[in-house]
């Protein structure tokens, strides 16, 4: 794994857990969507730079994993 590669997960891992953090707290449903929807694209981004960068680093679980059922358990 390269620094990038390193950097970026840590910066997802930093933004996720800043998420789940921010959906925890928050009570307005709205506000929640909203998480909800930034998480997606945090995981989606993540992601597709990782197909991008290391396509030989992504498993077959990578590539079936959906965000929204992450979402969804919170």
């Amino acid at each position: 794994m390269d620094m990038t590669s390193l950097n970026t997960n840590i910066l997802t891992g930093i933004a996720i857990s800043a998420l789940k953090k921010a959906y925890v707290e928050c009570s307005d449903k709205a506000a929640k969507d909203s998480i909800v929807t930034a998480f997606k694209a945090v995981i989606q981004l993540h992601h597709d730079f990782g197909r991008q960068h290391a396509p030989d680093m992504i498993s077959d679980s990578d590539c079936e994993y959906d965000p929204s059922e992450y979402c969804a358990a919170v």
